[in-house]
Protein backbone atom coordinates (compact mmCIF):
# COMPACT_ATOMS: atom_id res chain seq x y z
CA UNK A 1 0.00 0.00 0.00
CA UNK A 2 1.34 3.08 -0.93
CA UNK A 3 1.95 5.77 1.83
CA UNK A 4 -0.51 8.71 2.64
CA UNK A 5 0.39 11.99 1.40
CA UNK A 6 0.48 15.82 2.83
CA UNK A 7 -2.07 16.65 -0.33
CA UNK A 8 -5.99 15.77 0.20
CA UNK A 9 -6.74 12.82 -2.45
CA UNK A 10 -9.54 11.78 -2.88
CA UNK A 11 -10.90 8.52 -1.46
CA UNK A 12 -10.46 4.93 -2.80
CA UNK A 13 -13.34 3.16 -3.49
CA UNK A 14 -15.30 0.25 -0.84
CA UNK A 15 -13.99 -2.20 -3.78
CA UNK A 16 -10.49 -0.86 -3.12
CA UNK A 17 -10.30 -0.27 0.64
CA UNK A 18 -8.62 -2.35 3.00
CA UNK A 19 -10.09 -0.31 6.09
CA UNK A 20 -13.80 1.04 5.86
CA UNK A 21 -13.96 3.31 9.12
CA UNK A 22 -12.04 4.29 12.32
CA UNK A 23 -14.34 5.26 15.31
CA UNK A 24 -13.29 6.18 18.94
CA UNK A 25 -15.66 4.43 21.60
CA UNK A 26 -16.16 5.94 25.06
CA UNK A 27 -16.05 3.62 27.78
CA UNK A 28 -16.47 6.27 30.64
CA UNK A 29 -14.62 8.98 32.37
CA UNK A 30 -12.27 9.54 35.04
CA UNK A 31 -10.22 12.58 36.66
CA UNK A 32 -6.57 12.10 36.92
CA UNK A 33 -3.88 14.17 39.19
CA UNK A 34 -2.76 17.38 37.08
CA UNK A 35 1.03 15.75 38.04
CA UNK A 36 0.18 12.39 36.32
CA UNK A 37 -1.41 13.66 33.50
CA UNK A 38 1.15 16.87 32.86
CA UNK A 39 4.42 15.08 34.97
CA UNK A 40 6.37 16.77 37.92
CA UNK A 41 9.64 17.08 39.50
CA UNK A 42 7.61 16.03 42.96
CA UNK A 43 8.04 12.59 43.69
CA UNK A 44 4.79 10.34 42.45
CA UNK A 45 3.90 9.14 46.30
CA UNK A 46 3.19 13.27 47.24
CA UNK A 47 1.19 13.92 44.51
CA UNK A 48 -0.54 10.70 45.07
CA UNK A 49 -1.83 11.74 48.37
CA UNK A 50 -1.09 15.53 48.75
CA UNK A 51 -2.21 16.43 45.13
CA UNK A 52 -5.14 18.79 45.56
CA UNK A 53 -5.34 19.50 41.27
CA UNK A 54 -7.36 17.00 39.29
CA UNK A 55 -8.10 17.17 35.71
CA UNK A 56 -10.93 14.90 33.89
CA UNK A 57 -10.06 12.06 31.29
CA UNK A 58 -11.78 10.25 28.50
CA UNK A 59 -11.66 6.23 28.34
CA UNK A 60 -11.51 5.59 25.24
CA UNK A 61 -10.66 2.90 22.62
CA UNK A 62 -11.06 2.15 18.54
CA UNK A 63 -13.08 0.47 16.28
CA UNK A 64 -11.66 -0.37 13.53
CA UNK A 65 -13.45 -2.00 10.23
CA UNK A 66 -11.30 -3.76 8.08
CA UNK A 67 -12.13 -6.21 4.90
CA UNK A 68 -10.70 -8.92 6.81
CA UNK A 69 -12.72 -8.46 10.07
CA UNK A 70 -13.52 -5.86 12.64
CA UNK A 71 -10.67 -4.86 15.03
CA UNK A 72 -10.83 -3.20 18.52
CA UNK A 73 -7.41 -1.08 19.54
CA UNK A 74 -8.06 -1.89 23.46
CA UNK A 75 -11.43 -3.13 25.30
CA UNK A 76 -12.42 -0.48 27.73
CA UNK A 77 -12.60 -1.02 31.32
CA UNK A 78 -14.55 -3.31 33.57
CA UNK A 79 -17.67 -1.30 35.21
CA UNK A 80 -17.40 -4.04 37.63
CA UNK A 81 -14.72 -2.20 39.25
CA UNK A 82 -17.25 0.33 40.43
CA UNK A 83 -19.30 -2.27 42.14
CA UNK A 84 -16.95 -5.22 43.04
CA UNK A 85 -15.32 -4.25 45.82
CA UNK A 86 -13.08 -7.70 45.75
CA UNK A 87 -12.50 -6.82 41.56
CA UNK A 88 -8.89 -5.60 42.75
CA UNK A 89 -7.60 -8.44 44.86
CA UNK A 90 -4.80 -6.71 46.76
CA UNK A 91 -5.88 -4.21 49.86
CA UNK A 92 -3.10 -1.80 49.06
CA UNK A 93 -4.84 -1.63 44.86
CA UNK A 94 -8.20 -0.64 46.68
CA UNK A 95 -6.41 1.76 48.87
CA UNK A 96 -4.48 3.31 45.96
CA UNK A 97 -7.01 3.50 43.32
CA UNK A 98 -9.24 6.03 44.12
CA UNK A 99 -6.13 8.20 45.27
CA UNK A 100 -4.98 7.93 41.80
CA UNK A 101 -8.10 7.90 39.31
CA UNK A 102 -11.44 8.88 40.15
CA UNK A 103 -13.36 6.82 38.17
CA UNK A 104 -16.71 7.51 36.62
CA UNK A 105 -17.87 4.52 35.12
CA UNK A 106 -22.14 2.89 34.23
CA UNK A 107 -22.78 -0.08 33.11
CA UNK A 108 -23.69 1.16 29.68
CA UNK A 109 -19.80 2.09 29.50
CA UNK A 110 -19.07 -1.80 29.29
CA UNK A 111 -17.73 -2.66 25.87
CA UNK A 112 -20.48 -5.13 24.63
CA UNK A 113 -23.09 -2.32 25.08
CA UNK A 114 -20.40 0.54 23.47
CA UNK A 115 -20.07 -1.99 20.69
CA UNK A 116 -24.05 -2.18 20.46
CA UNK A 117 -24.37 1.71 20.09
CA UNK A 118 -22.20 1.71 17.45
CA UNK A 119 -24.20 -1.40 15.44
CA UNK A 120 -21.88 -3.44 16.17
CA UNK A 121 -22.10 -6.74 18.19
CA UNK A 122 -19.42 -8.28 20.15
CA UNK A 123 -19.32 -11.63 18.54
CA UNK A 124 -18.34 -8.96 15.56
CA UNK A 125 -14.72 -8.40 16.90
CA UNK A 126 -12.40 -10.42 15.38
CA UNK A 127 -9.34 -9.09 16.28
CA UNK A 128 -8.41 -7.15 19.46
CA UNK A 129 -4.48 -5.55 19.97
CA UNK A 130 -3.96 -4.74 23.42
CA UNK A 131 -2.04 -1.70 23.68
CA UNK A 132 -0.78 -2.40 27.40
CA UNK A 133 -2.41 -4.65 30.14
CA UNK A 134 -3.61 -2.13 32.36
CA UNK A 135 -7.09 -2.68 33.45
CA UNK A 136 -8.46 0.35 32.10
CA UNK A 137 -7.80 -1.20 28.92
CA UNK A 138 -8.63 -5.33 28.93
CA UNK A 139 -11.98 -4.58 30.59
CA UNK A 140 -13.80 -6.08 27.83
CA UNK A 141 -11.52 -9.38 27.14
CA UNK A 142 -14.05 -11.43 28.65
CA UNK A 143 -16.98 -10.19 26.10
CA UNK A 144 -14.85 -10.68 23.07
CA UNK A 145 -14.13 -14.66 23.74
CA UNK A 146 -13.95 -15.20 19.72
CA UNK A 147 -11.18 -12.60 19.01
CA UNK A 148 -7.64 -13.25 18.81
CA UNK A 149 -6.02 -10.96 21.62
CA UNK A 150 -2.35 -9.42 20.73
CA UNK A 151 -0.35 -8.67 23.06
CA UNK A 152 3.58 -7.77 22.90
CA UNK A 153 5.63 -10.47 24.21
CA UNK A 154 7.50 -7.91 26.55
CA UNK A 155 3.99 -6.92 28.16
CA UNK A 156 2.91 -10.33 28.43
CA UNK A 157 6.44 -10.71 30.64
CA UNK A 158 5.21 -8.93 33.29
CA UNK A 159 3.03 -11.07 34.08
CA UNK A 160 5.71 -13.49 35.13
CA UNK A 161 7.26 -10.95 37.24
CA UNK A 162 6.71 -11.09 41.68
CA UNK A 163 3.64 -8.57 41.56
CA UNK A 164 2.84 -6.93 38.54
CA UNK A 165 -0.53 -5.49 40.10
CA UNK A 166 1.17 -2.96 42.05
CA UNK A 167 2.02 -1.54 38.32
CA UNK A 168 -2.09 -2.03 37.75
CA UNK A 169 -1.77 -5.40 35.53
CA UNK A 170 -4.50 -7.84 37.25
CA UNK A 171 -3.43 -11.16 36.79
CA UNK A 172 -6.67 -12.48 37.45
CA UNK A 173 -8.70 -10.34 34.75
CA UNK A 174 -5.79 -11.23 31.93
CA UNK A 175 -5.59 -14.93 32.76
CA UNK A 176 -8.82 -16.25 32.19
CA UNK A 177 -9.89 -19.16 30.25
CA UNK A 178 -11.89 -17.91 27.32
CA UNK A 179 -9.44 -15.31 26.28
CA UNK A 180 -6.99 -16.08 22.71
CA UNK A 181 -4.13 -14.15 23.70
CA UNK A 182 -1.81 -14.28 20.90
CA UNK A 183 2.17 -12.52 22.32
CA UNK A 184 4.02 -11.15 18.90
CA UNK A 185 7.25 -10.35 18.53
CA UNK A 186 8.63 -7.27 16.34
CA UNK A 187 9.91 -8.38 13.31
CA UNK A 188 13.40 -6.33 11.72
CA UNK A 189 12.24 -4.41 8.62
CA UNK A 190 14.41 -2.27 6.33
CA UNK A 191 12.18 -0.12 5.50
CA UNK A 192 13.04 3.39 6.56
CA UNK A 193 10.08 5.03 7.65
CA UNK A 194 10.64 2.99 10.97
CA UNK A 195 13.88 3.35 11.36
CA UNK A 196 14.84 3.39 14.79
CA UNK A 197 11.92 1.08 16.15
CA UNK A 198 12.62 -1.89 17.69
CA UNK A 199 10.95 -4.30 14.65
CA UNK A 200 7.30 -4.46 13.75
CA UNK A 201 4.06 -6.25 13.04
CA UNK A 202 1.87 -6.24 10.36
CA UNK A 203 -1.56 -7.31 11.92
CA UNK A 204 -3.12 -8.73 8.70
CA UNK A 205 -0.13 -8.67 6.21
CA UNK A 206 -1.53 -5.97 4.02
CA UNK A 207 0.20 -3.01 5.58
CA UNK A 208 -2.65 -0.92 6.94
CA UNK A 209 -2.07 -2.09 10.59
CA UNK A 210 1.00 -1.96 11.90
CA UNK A 211 1.80 -2.93 15.48
CA UNK A 212 5.10 -0.43 16.50
CA UNK A 213 6.82 -0.71 20.36
CA UNK A 214 6.58 2.31 21.76
CA UNK A 215 7.56 1.70 25.46
CA UNK A 216 7.38 3.95 28.33
CA UNK A 217 4.31 3.73 30.30
CA UNK A 218 4.69 0.02 30.68
CA UNK A 219 7.61 -1.79 28.99
CA UNK A 220 5.78 -3.93 26.51
CA UNK A 221 3.17 -0.91 25.60
CA UNK A 222 2.80 -0.41 21.96
CA UNK A 223 1.02 1.40 19.18
CA UNK A 224 -0.73 1.15 15.92
CA UNK A 225 -0.36 2.58 12.44
CA UNK A 226 -3.21 3.01 10.34
CA UNK A 227 -2.58 3.58 6.30
CA UNK A 228 -5.33 3.69 3.91
CA UNK A 229 -5.53 5.34 0.89
CA UNK A 230 -7.41 8.84 1.06
CA UNK A 231 -6.88 9.21 4.55
CA UNK A 232 -4.09 10.84 6.83
CA UNK A 233 -2.08 8.22 8.28
CA UNK A 234 -3.28 7.81 12.03
CA UNK A 235 -0.78 6.55 15.01
CA UNK A 236 -2.97 5.39 18.25
CA UNK A 237 -0.56 5.19 20.95
CA UNK A 238 -2.04 4.23 23.67
CA UNK A 239 -1.08 5.65 26.93
CA UNK A 240 2.43 7.19 26.21
CA UNK A 241 0.83 9.89 26.26
CA UNK A 242 -2.60 11.91 27.40
CA UNK A 243 -2.73 14.39 24.82
CA UNK A 244 -1.42 14.47 21.06
CA UNK A 245 0.56 17.62 21.54
CA UNK A 246 2.54 16.81 24.66
CA UNK A 247 4.12 14.84 22.60
CA UNK A 248 4.97 17.71 20.21
CA UNK A 249 6.24 19.18 23.22
CA UNK A 250 8.17 16.48 24.92
CA UNK A 251 6.08 16.68 28.15
CA UNK A 252 6.63 13.41 29.43
CA UNK A 253 3.63 12.28 32.15
CA UNK A 254 3.85 11.73 35.94
CA UNK A 255 3.81 7.98 35.46
CA UNK A 256 6.62 5.32 33.50
CA UNK A 257 9.74 5.45 32.64
CA UNK A 258 10.34 8.78 32.10
CA UNK A 259 13.88 7.74 29.89
CA UNK A 260 11.89 4.95 27.84
CA UNK A 261 9.29 7.37 27.08
CA UNK A 262 11.42 10.11 26.24
CA UNK A 263 12.75 7.78 23.46
CA UNK A 264 9.73 6.64 22.26
CA UNK A 265 8.44 9.95 22.02
CA UNK A 266 11.32 10.60 19.86
CA UNK A 267 10.57 8.43 17.67
CA UNK A 268 7.10 9.02 16.85
CA UNK A 269 8.16 12.46 16.27
CA UNK A 270 10.79 11.14 13.47
CA UNK A 271 8.00 8.99 12.38
CA UNK A 272 5.77 11.99 12.08
CA UNK A 273 8.18 13.75 10.02
CA UNK A 274 8.37 10.79 7.68
CA UNK A 275 4.97 10.02 7.00
CA UNK A 276 3.24 13.86 5.98
CA UNK A 277 0.10 14.29 7.97
CA UNK A 278 0.61 12.17 10.58
CA UNK A 279 -2.26 12.03 13.23
CA UNK A 280 -1.36 11.27 16.85
CA UNK A 281 -3.68 10.27 18.62
CA UNK A 282 -3.49 9.74 22.09
CA UNK A 283 -6.49 7.20 24.07
CA UNK A 284 -6.92 9.70 27.27
CA UNK A 285 -7.19 12.56 25.01
CA UNK A 286 -10.52 14.76 24.82
CA UNK A 287 -9.25 15.51 21.19
CA UNK A 288 -9.20 12.01 19.60
CA UNK A 289 -12.31 11.95 18.27
CA UNK A 290 -12.14 15.05 16.14
CA UNK A 291 -8.49 14.21 15.44
CA UNK A 292 -9.95 10.90 13.98
CA UNK A 293 -12.90 12.22 12.03
CA UNK A 294 -10.35 15.39 10.22
CA UNK A 295 -7.74 11.97 9.70
CA UNK A 296 -10.28 10.46 7.73
CA UNK A 297 -12.52 13.09 6.20
CA UNK A 298 -15.31 11.83 7.53
CA UNK A 299 -15.46 9.30 5.41
CA UNK A 300 -17.62 6.27 7.22
CA UNK A 301 -19.18 3.35 5.68
CA UNK A 302 -19.07 -0.47 6.48
CA UNK A 303 -18.01 -3.56 4.82
CA UNK A 304 -20.65 -5.22 7.14
CA UNK A 305 -23.40 -2.89 5.63
CA UNK A 306 -22.15 -3.94 2.27
CA UNK A 307 -22.17 -7.22 2.60
CA UNK A 308 -25.85 -7.74 3.86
Amino acid sequence: MADSQASKVEPASQADRQIASVHVLNCGSAEQHEEHRYGSRKPQLWWVFLGRSWVPVPLQCFLIDHRDGVVLFDTGIDPAIMSDKRYIKQAIGRFLLPRIFRLQVKETDRIDRVLSTAGVASSDIHKAVISHLHFDHVGGIALIPQADLLVSAREWAILSEPHPEREWTLREHIEIPAAKWRQISFEPTDDPLFEGFDGIHDVVGDGSMILLPTPGHTAGSMSMLIRQDGWDPILLVGDLTYEAALLEDDIVPGTGDREALCASFAKVRRLKQCLPGLTVVASHDFGAEESVSRATRNFSSSFREVSK
